[in-house]
Protein backbone atom coordinates (compact mmCIF):
# COMPACT_ATOMS: atom_id res chain seq x y z
CA UNK A 1 0.00 0.00 0.00
CA UNK A 2 2.86 2.51 0.94
CA UNK A 3 4.84 2.04 -2.59
CA UNK A 4 1.02 3.19 -4.63
CA UNK A 5 1.46 6.44 -2.22
CA UNK A 6 5.14 7.17 -3.04
CA UNK A 7 4.93 8.74 -6.27
CA UNK A 8 2.28 10.52 -5.39
CA UNK A 9 4.23 12.05 -2.55
CA UNK A 10 7.42 12.50 -4.59
CA UNK A 11 5.49 14.63 -7.25
CA UNK A 12 3.48 16.53 -4.36
CA UNK A 13 6.94 17.27 -2.46
CA UNK A 14 8.69 18.45 -5.58
CA UNK A 15 5.69 20.72 -6.52
CA UNK A 16 6.01 22.37 -3.35
CA UNK A 17 9.32 22.88 -3.21
CA UNK A 18 9.50 25.50 -6.65
CA UNK A 19 6.08 26.54 -5.03
CA UNK A 20 8.54 27.47 -1.80
CA UNK A 21 10.77 28.61 -4.37
CA UNK A 22 8.73 30.68 -6.31
CA UNK A 23 6.98 32.14 -3.67
CA UNK A 24 10.19 33.52 -1.50
CA UNK A 25 11.36 35.55 -4.46
CA UNK A 26 8.26 37.59 -4.92
CA UNK A 27 7.91 40.99 -4.32
CA UNK A 28 5.41 42.13 -2.11
CA UNK A 29 5.30 43.27 1.30
CA UNK A 30 7.12 41.72 4.20
CA UNK A 31 4.02 41.66 6.58
CA UNK A 32 2.34 39.41 9.01
CA UNK A 33 0.25 37.59 6.73
CA UNK A 34 3.32 36.89 4.41
CA UNK A 35 5.34 35.36 6.69
CA UNK A 36 2.84 33.16 8.59
CA UNK A 37 2.11 31.80 4.96
CA UNK A 38 5.90 31.47 4.52
CA UNK A 39 6.02 29.36 7.58
CA UNK A 40 3.12 27.21 6.42
CA UNK A 41 4.73 26.39 3.44
CA UNK A 42 8.14 25.29 5.29
CA UNK A 43 6.13 23.50 7.53
CA UNK A 44 4.60 21.68 4.70
CA UNK A 45 7.64 21.21 2.46
CA UNK A 46 9.02 19.67 5.39
CA UNK A 47 6.75 17.43 6.20
CA UNK A 48 5.95 15.93 3.02
CA UNK A 49 9.73 15.70 2.22
CA UNK A 50 10.10 13.79 5.76
CA UNK A 51 7.08 11.55 4.67
CA UNK A 52 8.13 10.94 0.85
CA UNK A 53 11.83 9.70 2.98
CA UNK A 54 10.19 7.67 5.36
CA UNK A 55 8.31 5.84 2.15
CA UNK A 56 10.90 5.83 -0.01
CA UNK A 57 14.31 6.57 0.55
CA UNK A 58 14.74 5.08 4.29
CA UNK A 59 16.82 2.07 4.66
CA UNK A 60 13.91 0.52 6.08
CA UNK A 61 11.58 1.20 3.17
CA UNK A 62 11.53 -1.81 1.54
CA UNK A 63 10.43 -3.90 4.60
CA UNK A 64 6.55 -4.36 5.16
CA UNK A 65 4.64 -3.39 8.09
CA UNK A 66 1.63 -0.87 8.79
CA UNK A 67 1.35 2.39 7.08
CA UNK A 68 1.49 3.87 10.23
CA UNK A 69 4.37 2.33 11.70
CA UNK A 70 6.50 3.44 8.50
CA UNK A 71 5.36 7.18 9.69
CA UNK A 72 5.46 7.65 13.02
CA UNK A 73 6.05 5.89 16.67
CA UNK A 74 2.78 6.53 18.01
CA UNK A 75 1.84 3.31 16.51
CA UNK A 76 4.20 1.48 18.79
CA UNK A 77 3.33 4.31 22.14
CA UNK A 78 -0.23 3.16 21.14
CA UNK A 79 0.53 -0.65 21.46
CA UNK A 80 2.77 -0.46 24.80
CA UNK A 81 -0.34 1.60 26.78
CA UNK A 82 -2.52 -0.72 25.18
CA UNK A 83 -0.88 -3.73 25.94
CA UNK A 84 -0.98 -6.20 23.09
CA UNK A 85 2.26 -5.37 21.49
CA UNK A 86 3.43 -8.55 21.71
CA UNK A 87 -0.01 -9.70 20.11
CA UNK A 88 0.01 -6.84 17.48
CA UNK A 89 3.83 -7.59 16.42
CA UNK A 90 3.13 -11.39 16.03
CA UNK A 91 -0.15 -10.71 13.64
CA UNK A 92 1.90 -8.71 11.65
CA UNK A 93 4.71 -11.47 11.23
CA UNK A 94 2.20 -13.71 10.76
CA UNK A 95 1.23 -11.58 7.93
CA UNK A 96 4.38 -9.94 6.23
CA UNK A 97 6.45 -12.85 7.11
CA UNK A 98 10.03 -12.69 8.97
CA UNK A 99 10.28 -9.07 8.71
CA UNK A 100 8.12 -6.32 9.69
CA UNK A 101 8.52 -2.57 10.11
CA UNK A 102 7.16 -1.39 13.27
CA UNK A 103 8.33 2.38 13.64
CA UNK A 104 9.94 4.46 10.84
CA UNK A 105 13.62 3.61 12.00
CA UNK A 106 12.50 -0.28 13.83
CA UNK A 107 12.83 -3.10 12.16
CA UNK A 108 11.43 -6.68 14.06
CA UNK A 109 12.67 -9.97 12.83
CA UNK A 110 11.50 -12.95 13.42
CA UNK A 111 14.31 -15.73 13.20
CA UNK A 112 16.48 -17.52 15.13
CA UNK A 113 19.29 -17.09 13.20
CA UNK A 114 18.52 -12.97 13.73
CA UNK A 115 18.86 -13.88 16.97
CA UNK A 116 21.91 -15.24 17.34
CA UNK A 117 23.52 -12.23 15.07
CA UNK A 118 21.89 -9.49 16.85
CA UNK A 119 22.86 -11.55 20.20
CA UNK A 120 26.70 -12.44 19.53
CA UNK A 121 28.61 -10.79 22.40
CA UNK A 122 30.89 -9.54 19.31
CA UNK A 123 28.11 -8.20 17.57
CA UNK A 124 28.63 -4.43 16.50
CA UNK A 125 24.91 -3.26 18.15
CA UNK A 126 24.43 -1.00 20.87
CA UNK A 127 21.16 -0.15 23.21
CA UNK A 128 18.72 1.67 21.52
CA UNK A 129 17.33 4.84 22.29
CA UNK A 130 14.15 3.60 23.72
CA UNK A 131 16.32 3.13 26.62
CA UNK A 132 17.41 6.63 26.91
CA UNK A 133 14.03 7.75 29.15
CA UNK A 134 15.96 5.55 32.32
CA UNK A 135 17.99 8.23 32.50
CA UNK A 136 15.99 10.97 31.94
CA UNK A 137 13.89 9.62 34.73
CA UNK A 138 16.21 8.44 37.11
CA UNK A 139 19.26 11.15 36.51
CA UNK A 140 21.64 8.85 35.78
CA UNK A 141 22.37 5.44 34.03
CA UNK A 142 21.98 1.85 35.26
CA UNK A 143 23.59 -1.67 33.96
CA UNK A 144 20.35 -1.87 31.43
CA UNK A 145 20.72 0.94 30.23
CA UNK A 146 24.52 1.87 29.78
CA UNK A 147 25.27 2.52 26.14
CA UNK A 148 29.18 2.07 26.07
CA UNK A 149 30.03 -1.92 26.32
CA UNK A 150 33.06 -1.03 28.56
CA UNK A 151 31.33 0.87 31.11
CA UNK A 152 28.27 -1.46 31.00
CA UNK A 153 30.74 -4.47 31.64
CA UNK A 154 32.51 -3.16 34.30
CA UNK A 155 28.77 -2.96 35.82
CA UNK A 156 27.79 -6.27 34.82
CA UNK A 157 30.91 -8.33 36.11
CA UNK A 158 30.19 -6.41 39.72
CA UNK A 159 26.62 -7.59 39.62
CA UNK A 160 27.41 -10.84 38.71
CA UNK A 161 29.41 -11.43 41.90
CA UNK A 162 26.99 -11.10 43.71
CA UNK A 163 24.94 -13.45 42.48
CA UNK A 164 27.53 -16.60 41.80
CA UNK A 165 25.94 -19.89 42.43
CA UNK A 166 28.21 -20.39 45.55
CA UNK A 167 26.47 -16.69 46.99
CA UNK A 168 22.79 -17.62 45.63
CA UNK A 169 23.39 -20.73 48.04
CA UNK A 170 24.25 -18.10 50.92
CA UNK A 171 20.69 -16.21 50.76
CA UNK A 172 19.00 -19.40 51.79
CA UNK A 173 18.27 -17.53 55.17
CA UNK A 174 17.14 -14.82 53.56
CA UNK A 175 14.46 -16.58 51.50
CA UNK A 176 13.26 -19.37 53.43
CA UNK A 177 11.45 -17.33 56.01
CA UNK A 178 9.06 -15.36 53.25
CA UNK A 179 8.51 -19.30 51.43
CA UNK A 180 7.25 -20.05 55.13
CA UNK A 181 5.04 -17.16 55.53
CA UNK A 182 3.83 -17.98 51.58
CA UNK A 183 2.94 -21.73 52.00
CA UNK A 184 1.01 -19.90 55.37
CA UNK A 185 -0.63 -18.00 53.67
CA UNK A 186 -2.29 -20.68 50.45
CA UNK A 187 -2.68 -23.05 53.44
CA UNK A 188 -5.23 -20.77 54.67
CA UNK A 189 -8.82 -22.40 54.11
CA UNK A 190 -7.19 -25.75 52.90
CA UNK A 191 -8.44 -28.81 54.21
CA UNK A 192 -7.42 -32.83 53.36
CA UNK A 193 -8.90 -35.26 50.74
CA UNK A 194 -11.36 -37.13 52.99
CA UNK A 195 -13.49 -33.91 53.12
CA UNK A 196 -14.37 -33.48 49.27
CA UNK A 197 -14.94 -30.38 47.64
CA UNK A 198 -15.15 -29.08 51.08
CA UNK A 199 -11.46 -29.73 51.39
CA UNK A 200 -10.50 -26.97 48.71
CA UNK A 201 -9.69 -23.74 50.10
CA UNK A 202 -11.22 -20.52 48.35
CA UNK A 203 -9.72 -19.14 45.32
CA UNK A 204 -6.22 -17.66 45.72
CA UNK A 205 -5.26 -15.13 42.66
CA UNK A 206 -1.67 -16.14 42.31
CA UNK A 207 -0.74 -13.25 40.58
CA UNK A 208 -1.06 -11.74 43.78
CA UNK A 209 -0.08 -14.52 46.15
CA UNK A 210 3.23 -15.19 44.03
CA UNK A 211 4.37 -11.07 43.53
CA UNK A 212 4.10 -10.56 47.00
CA UNK A 213 6.72 -13.53 47.69
CA UNK A 214 8.91 -12.68 45.12
CA UNK A 215 8.88 -9.05 46.24
CA UNK A 216 9.52 -9.61 49.71
CA UNK A 217 12.35 -12.39 48.83
CA UNK A 218 13.64 -9.76 46.46
CA UNK A 219 14.06 -6.89 49.02
CA UNK A 220 16.07 -9.64 51.18
CA UNK A 221 18.15 -10.63 49.18
CA UNK A 222 19.08 -7.41 47.32
CA UNK A 223 19.29 -5.09 50.39
CA UNK A 224 18.55 -6.78 53.51
CA UNK A 225 15.24 -5.35 54.08
CA UNK A 226 11.80 -6.18 53.02
CA UNK A 227 8.72 -4.64 52.18
CA UNK A 228 6.71 -7.56 54.39
CA UNK A 229 4.14 -7.13 51.65
CA UNK A 230 2.43 -10.99 52.30
CA UNK A 231 1.17 -9.46 55.69
CA UNK A 232 1.64 -6.13 55.20
CA UNK A 233 -0.59 -3.71 52.82
CA UNK A 234 1.52 -0.73 52.89
CA UNK A 235 3.54 -1.06 50.26
CA UNK A 236 1.35 -3.58 47.92
CA UNK A 237 0.86 -0.55 45.82
CA UNK A 238 4.31 -0.70 44.51
CA UNK A 239 4.33 -4.32 43.68
CA UNK A 240 1.06 -3.98 41.44
CA UNK A 241 2.19 -0.62 40.00
CA UNK A 242 5.63 -1.57 39.19
CA UNK A 243 4.62 -3.15 35.39
CA UNK A 244 2.83 0.01 34.84
CA UNK A 245 5.94 2.92 35.66
CA UNK A 246 8.29 0.12 33.18
CA UNK A 247 5.52 0.30 30.63
CA UNK A 248 5.66 4.66 31.39
CA UNK A 249 9.59 4.40 30.88
CA UNK A 250 9.52 2.20 27.79
CA UNK A 251 6.75 4.00 26.29
CA UNK A 252 8.53 7.49 26.54
CA UNK A 253 11.57 5.91 25.13
CA UNK A 254 10.19 5.23 22.08
CA UNK A 255 9.14 8.80 21.66
CA UNK A 256 10.94 11.07 23.96
CA UNK A 257 9.65 14.18 22.19
CA UNK A 258 6.34 13.64 25.29
CA UNK A 259 8.93 15.07 27.62
CA UNK A 260 8.26 18.24 26.15
CA UNK A 261 5.82 20.13 28.17
CA UNK A 262 5.59 17.16 29.93
CA UNK A 263 3.24 16.08 27.86
CA UNK A 264 3.89 12.19 28.80
CA UNK A 265 2.22 13.10 32.46
CA UNK A 266 -0.81 14.79 30.27
CA UNK A 267 -1.83 11.51 28.17
CA UNK A 268 -0.27 9.05 30.36
CA UNK A 269 -0.99 9.77 33.96
CA UNK A 270 -1.29 6.17 35.41
CA UNK A 271 1.62 5.12 33.44
CA UNK A 272 3.55 7.49 34.74
CA UNK A 273 2.62 7.58 38.15
CA UNK A 274 3.59 4.21 38.21
CA UNK A 275 7.11 5.35 37.27
CA UNK A 276 7.21 7.81 40.24
CA UNK A 277 6.33 4.80 42.41
CA UNK A 278 9.35 3.17 41.16
CA UNK A 279 11.46 6.28 41.35
CA UNK A 280 10.30 6.59 45.09
CA UNK A 281 10.86 2.64 46.03
CA UNK A 282 14.06 3.25 44.65
CA UNK A 283 15.08 5.76 46.30
CA UNK A 284 14.30 4.79 49.44
CA UNK A 285 15.87 1.42 49.43
CA UNK A 286 19.07 2.64 48.09
CA UNK A 287 19.33 5.46 50.84
CA UNK A 288 18.67 3.07 53.48
CA UNK A 289 20.92 0.79 52.47
CA UNK A 290 23.46 3.11 52.37
CA UNK A 291 22.62 4.41 55.62
CA UNK A 292 23.51 0.48 57.10
CA UNK A 293 27.00 -0.02 58.74
CA UNK A 294 26.59 -3.60 58.61
CA UNK A 295 23.96 -6.28 57.89
CA UNK A 296 23.79 -9.37 59.66
CA UNK A 297 23.14 -11.06 56.12
CA UNK A 298 25.24 -10.97 52.58
CA UNK A 299 23.01 -9.44 50.12
CA UNK A 300 23.58 -8.03 46.81
CA UNK A 301 23.84 -4.55 47.65
CA UNK A 302 27.43 -5.02 49.41
CA UNK A 303 28.86 -5.55 45.96
CA UNK A 304 27.98 -2.64 44.47
CA UNK A 305 28.70 -0.53 47.53
CA UNK A 306 32.19 -2.04 47.43
CA UNK A 307 33.02 -1.46 43.52
CA UNK A 308 35.26 1.01 42.41
CA UNK A 309 35.53 2.04 38.55
CA UNK A 310 38.83 0.28 37.44
CA UNK A 311 40.09 3.49 35.39
CA UNK A 312 38.95 6.13 38.41
CA UNK A 313 38.84 4.48 41.85
CA UNK A 314 35.56 6.09 42.01
CA UNK A 315 32.66 4.39 43.90
CA UNK A 316 28.97 4.28 42.28
CA UNK A 317 27.50 7.90 42.79
CA UNK A 318 24.26 7.85 44.91
CA UNK A 319 22.11 8.48 41.65
CA UNK A 320 24.01 5.71 40.31
CA UNK A 321 22.55 3.38 43.02
CA UNK A 322 19.39 4.74 42.99
CA UNK A 323 19.41 3.82 39.11
CA UNK A 324 20.80 0.19 39.71
CA UNK A 325 17.87 -0.26 42.80
CA UNK A 326 15.58 0.49 40.13
CA UNK A 327 17.14 -2.53 37.59
CA UNK A 328 17.24 -5.19 41.01
CA UNK A 329 13.80 -4.10 41.90
CA UNK A 330 12.17 -4.71 38.05
CA UNK A 331 14.90 -7.56 37.79
CA UNK A 332 14.49 -9.00 41.08
CA UNK A 333 10.30 -9.24 40.78
CA UNK A 334 8.54 -9.01 36.95
CA UNK A 335 10.61 -11.75 35.54
CA UNK A 336 9.67 -14.25 37.94
CA UNK A 337 6.50 -13.86 38.98
CA UNK A 338 5.48 -14.10 35.10
CA UNK A 339 7.08 -17.05 34.53
CA UNK A 340 5.76 -18.67 38.19
CA UNK A 341 2.30 -17.27 37.91
CA UNK A 342 2.41 -18.72 33.68
CA UNK A 343 3.88 -22.31 34.76
CA UNK A 344 1.15 -22.73 37.55
CA UNK A 345 -1.47 -21.78 34.90
CA UNK A 346 -0.06 -24.36 32.50
CA UNK A 347 0.03 -27.01 34.89
CA UNK A 348 -3.07 -26.42 35.98
CA UNK A 349 -4.65 -26.92 32.64
CA UNK A 350 -2.31 -29.75 31.72
CA UNK A 351 -3.54 -32.57 34.06
CA UNK A 352 -1.10 -34.83 32.80
CA UNK A 353 1.55 -32.87 33.40
CA UNK A 354 0.96 -31.93 36.81
CA UNK A 355 0.37 -35.17 37.91
CA UNK A 356 3.97 -36.31 36.64
CA UNK A 357 5.97 -32.77 38.57
CA UNK A 358 3.91 -34.01 41.27
CA UNK A 359 5.06 -37.67 41.53
CA UNK A 360 8.89 -37.05 40.85
CA UNK A 361 8.40 -33.89 43.27
CA UNK A 362 7.60 -36.07 46.05
CA UNK A 363 9.09 -39.42 44.93
CA UNK A 364 12.35 -36.94 45.33
CA UNK A 365 11.41 -35.68 48.94
CA UNK A 366 9.50 -38.06 50.44
CA UNK A 367 6.99 -37.83 53.64
CA UNK A 368 8.88 -38.85 56.75
CA UNK A 369 6.76 -41.85 58.57
CA UNK A 370 6.21 -39.50 61.34
CA UNK A 371 4.78 -36.76 59.81
CA UNK A 372 1.90 -39.58 58.24
CA UNK A 373 -1.39 -37.60 59.16
CA UNK A 374 -0.64 -34.95 61.04
CA UNK A 375 -1.47 -31.71 60.10
CA UNK A 376 0.15 -30.01 56.99
CA UNK A 377 0.81 -26.79 58.71
CA UNK A 378 2.71 -28.62 61.15
CA UNK A 379 4.85 -30.71 58.82
CA UNK A 380 8.86 -29.75 57.93
CA UNK A 381 8.87 -29.36 54.27
CA UNK A 382 12.64 -31.23 53.46
CA UNK A 383 12.99 -28.95 50.25
CA UNK A 384 15.72 -26.38 50.37
CA UNK A 385 16.77 -23.63 48.53
CA UNK A 386 19.77 -24.12 45.58
CA UNK A 387 19.60 -27.95 46.50
CA UNK A 388 21.29 -29.96 45.07
CA UNK A 389 19.01 -32.48 45.52
CA UNK A 390 16.19 -30.07 43.92
CA UNK A 391 18.39 -29.29 40.86
CA UNK A 392 18.22 -33.00 39.93
CA UNK A 393 14.40 -32.76 39.07
CA UNK A 394 15.12 -31.94 35.94
CA UNK A 395 11.40 -31.87 34.93
CA UNK A 396 10.40 -28.89 37.20
CA UNK A 397 12.94 -26.28 34.93
CA UNK A 398 11.27 -28.13 31.61
CA UNK A 399 7.88 -27.25 32.95
CA UNK A 400 9.01 -23.76 33.48
CA UNK A 401 11.10 -23.19 29.93
CA UNK A 402 7.96 -24.10 28.53
CA UNK A 403 5.99 -21.87 30.27
CA UNK A 404 7.99 -18.94 29.57
CA UNK A 405 8.24 -20.32 25.90
CA UNK A 406 4.51 -20.08 25.68
CA UNK A 407 3.90 -16.98 27.91
CA UNK A 408 7.65 -15.07 27.65
CA UNK A 409 8.21 -12.63 30.56
CA UNK A 410 9.68 -10.11 27.88
CA UNK A 411 6.91 -10.87 25.22
CA UNK A 412 8.20 -8.54 22.51
CA UNK A 413 11.52 -6.72 21.59
CA UNK A 414 14.68 -5.73 23.70
CA UNK A 415 15.90 -2.50 20.74
CA UNK A 416 19.36 -2.89 19.76
CA UNK A 417 20.64 0.40 17.36
CA UNK A 418 22.90 -0.94 14.88
CA UNK A 419 26.92 0.64 15.29
CA UNK A 420 29.36 2.27 12.69
CA UNK A 421 30.19 0.26 9.76
CA UNK A 422 26.69 -1.53 9.76
CA UNK A 423 25.29 -4.91 10.69
CA UNK A 424 24.49 -7.88 8.64
CA UNK A 425 21.63 -9.86 10.32
CA UNK A 426 20.02 -12.89 8.59
CA UNK A 427 21.44 -12.48 5.42
CA UNK A 428 20.09 -8.82 4.79
CA UNK A 429 22.73 -5.88 5.54
CA UNK A 430 21.89 -3.09 7.68
CA UNK A 431 23.56 0.70 8.25
CA UNK A 432 24.49 2.45 11.46
CA UNK A 433 21.56 4.29 13.23
CA UNK A 434 18.70 1.40 11.99
CA UNK A 435 16.98 -0.02 15.60
CA UNK A 436 16.32 -4.09 15.85
CA UNK A 437 15.21 -6.27 17.62
CA UNK A 438 13.72 -9.94 18.03
CA UNK A 439 9.88 -10.47 18.59
CA UNK A 440 10.20 -12.97 21.51
CA UNK A 441 6.54 -14.39 21.57
CA UNK A 442 6.33 -14.39 17.60
CA UNK A 443 9.98 -16.26 17.90
CA UNK A 444 9.11 -18.68 20.61
CA UNK A 445 5.52 -19.47 18.69
CA UNK A 446 7.32 -20.05 15.79
CA UNK A 447 6.92 -23.34 13.69
CA UNK A 448 10.34 -22.70 12.45
CA UNK A 449 11.35 -23.15 15.62
CA UNK A 450 9.50 -25.67 17.81
CA UNK A 451 7.41 -28.34 16.83
CA UNK A 452 3.56 -28.41 17.71
CA UNK A 453 4.96 -24.61 18.78
CA UNK A 454 1.03 -23.74 20.52
CA UNK A 455 1.22 -26.98 22.83
CA UNK A 456 2.66 -27.05 26.36
CA UNK A 457 4.95 -29.80 26.22
CA UNK A 458 7.59 -29.91 28.97
CA UNK A 459 8.94 -33.01 26.91
CA UNK A 460 10.58 -31.28 24.37
CA UNK A 461 13.27 -29.76 26.30
CA UNK A 462 14.47 -33.76 26.49
CA UNK A 463 15.90 -35.23 23.45
CA UNK A 464 15.28 -38.76 24.33
CA UNK A 465 11.65 -38.05 24.79
CA UNK A 466 11.03 -35.66 21.40
CA UNK A 467 12.70 -38.34 19.45
CA UNK A 468 11.27 -41.58 20.64
CA UNK A 469 7.71 -40.42 22.12
CA UNK A 470 6.12 -40.80 25.70
CA UNK A 471 4.82 -44.11 27.15
CA UNK A 472 2.08 -42.54 29.41
CA UNK A 473 0.19 -40.73 26.07
CA UNK A 474 0.99 -37.88 26.56
CA UNK A 475 1.85 -35.63 23.25
CA UNK A 476 5.27 -36.36 21.83
CA UNK A 477 6.96 -33.39 19.78
CA UNK A 478 10.20 -33.58 17.41
CA UNK A 479 11.86 -32.34 13.94
CA UNK A 480 12.43 -29.08 14.91
CA UNK A 481 14.07 -28.21 18.40
CA UNK A 482 17.62 -27.73 18.62
CA UNK A 483 19.32 -30.99 20.25
CA UNK A 484 21.46 -28.77 22.52
CA UNK A 485 18.27 -27.84 24.02
CA UNK A 486 18.23 -28.92 27.86
CA UNK A 487 15.89 -27.28 31.14
CA UNK A 488 17.47 -24.34 32.45
CA UNK A 489 20.84 -24.93 30.76
CA UNK A 490 21.61 -25.15 26.57
CA UNK A 491 18.77 -23.45 24.44
CA UNK A 492 18.03 -22.96 21.38
CA UNK A 493 18.55 -19.22 19.58
CA UNK A 494 14.86 -19.73 18.89
CA UNK A 495 14.32 -19.14 23.11
CA UNK A 496 15.44 -16.41 24.46
CA UNK A 497 13.69 -15.21 27.93
CA UNK A 498 16.10 -13.88 29.27
CA UNK A 499 17.66 -12.65 26.55
CA UNK A 500 20.78 -12.83 25.15
CA UNK A 501 24.61 -11.83 24.29
CA UNK A 502 26.59 -9.14 26.05
CA UNK A 503 23.13 -7.76 28.02
CA UNK A 504 21.27 -11.59 29.18
CA UNK A 505 19.87 -11.13 32.18
CA UNK A 506 22.50 -12.06 34.77
CA UNK A 507 19.65 -13.40 37.58
CA UNK A 508 19.21 -16.19 35.61
CA UNK A 509 20.40 -18.92 38.09
CA UNK A 510 18.92 -17.10 41.09
CA UNK A 511 15.73 -16.76 39.18
CA UNK A 512 15.53 -20.51 38.67
CA UNK A 513 16.09 -20.99 42.11
CA UNK A 514 13.57 -18.71 43.44
CA UNK A 515 10.74 -20.00 41.11
CA UNK A 516 12.14 -24.18 41.12
CA UNK A 517 12.03 -23.80 45.36
CA UNK A 518 8.51 -21.73 45.30
CA UNK A 519 6.45 -24.56 42.87
CA UNK A 520 8.18 -27.42 44.51
CA UNK A 521 6.94 -26.83 48.11
CA UNK A 522 3.19 -25.65 46.90
CA UNK A 523 3.28 -29.43 44.62
CA UNK A 524 4.62 -31.11 47.61
CA UNK A 525 2.73 -30.24 50.31
CA UNK A 526 -0.75 -28.99 48.65
CA UNK A 527 -2.85 -30.81 45.98
CA UNK A 528 -3.95 -27.98 43.26
CA UNK A 529 -6.56 -27.49 40.84
CA UNK A 530 -8.50 -24.53 38.81
CA UNK A 531 -11.17 -22.96 40.72
CA UNK A 532 -14.22 -23.90 39.16
CA UNK A 533 -15.87 -20.45 39.66
CA UNK A 534 -13.06 -18.52 37.71
CA UNK A 535 -11.13 -18.06 34.43
CA UNK A 536 -8.65 -15.83 35.37
CA UNK A 537 -5.72 -15.64 33.11
CA UNK A 538 -7.76 -17.12 30.66
CA UNK A 539 -8.40 -16.15 27.23
CA UNK A 540 -12.16 -16.03 26.71
CA UNK A 541 -12.99 -17.13 23.20
CA UNK A 542 -12.11 -20.51 20.71
CA UNK A 543 -9.11 -19.47 19.40
CA UNK A 544 -5.81 -21.34 19.27
CA UNK A 545 -3.36 -18.62 20.73
CA UNK A 546 -3.73 -14.74 21.60
CA UNK A 547 -6.54 -13.17 23.39
CA UNK A 548 -9.09 -15.51 22.21
CA UNK A 549 -7.54 -18.45 23.51
CA UNK A 550 -8.83 -20.31 26.80
CA UNK A 551 -5.23 -22.60 27.31
CA UNK A 552 -3.21 -19.47 26.83
CA UNK A 553 -2.12 -17.52 30.03
CA UNK A 554 -2.75 -13.68 28.88
CA UNK A 555 0.14 -11.07 28.98
CA UNK A 556 -0.53 -7.67 29.11
CA UNK A 557 2.79 -6.26 27.49
CA UNK A 558 4.54 -3.45 29.62
CA UNK A 559 7.73 -4.40 28.14
CA UNK A 560 8.03 -6.76 31.14
CA UNK A 561 4.97 -8.42 31.73
CA UNK A 562 1.46 -8.01 34.05
CA UNK A 563 -1.14 -10.76 34.34
CA UNK A 564 -4.10 -11.54 36.23
CA UNK A 565 -4.49 -14.94 37.72
CA UNK A 566 -4.78 -18.17 37.66
CA UNK A 567 -7.35 -18.49 40.61
CA UNK A 568 -6.38 -22.00 41.85
CA UNK A 569 -7.44 -23.85 45.33
CA UNK A 570 -5.67 -26.04 47.29
CA UNK A 571 -5.63 -28.89 49.81
CA UNK A 572 -3.46 -30.73 51.80
CA UNK A 573 -2.08 -34.03 50.11
CA UNK A 574 -3.86 -37.51 51.06
CA UNK A 575 -1.58 -38.42 53.57
CA UNK A 576 -1.95 -35.15 55.69
CA UNK A 577 -4.78 -33.93 57.77
CA UNK A 578 -6.38 -30.45 57.84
Amino acid sequence: MAFHIIPACAFASICLGLATLSYFHLQQPRNVLWYTQAAAIVFFEWFFSNLVYKLAFHPLAKYPGPLIASLTDWYTVYWIAEGGRHLELHKQHKRHGKFVRFGPNRLSINSAKASRDLHDVNSNTFKADAYGSFKRFFGAEMSLTTVDHKAHAFRRRVNMTAITPAAVKEFEDQVTPHLDEFISIIGEGAGSKPQGEHGWSPGKDMSYAVAFCIADIMGSVTFGRTWNVQRDPQYRHFVKDLPNGVAGIHLVGHMQSLFFCNLHKVLFKELIVGVGNLMSVSRSFALWRLEQPSMPYRDIWQALLASRDPKTGNAFSTEELISEASLFIIGGTDGMITATTSTLFYLTHNPRTLERLTREIREAFPLSPEDMGNKGSNVKCPIRFASAELQRIEYLPACIDEAMRMSPPVPSILPRVVGPGGLTVDGDYFPAGVNLGIPHYSMHHSEDNFAEPLTYAPERWFLEERTKGLKDGSVPVSGKESPKMRPAVGQAYGFTPFGGGRSSCIGKYLAYQEMSIVLARLIWLFDIRLDPSSNMGEGIGDAREGRECKTEFQLYDRFVSSQKGPMLQFRYREELAA
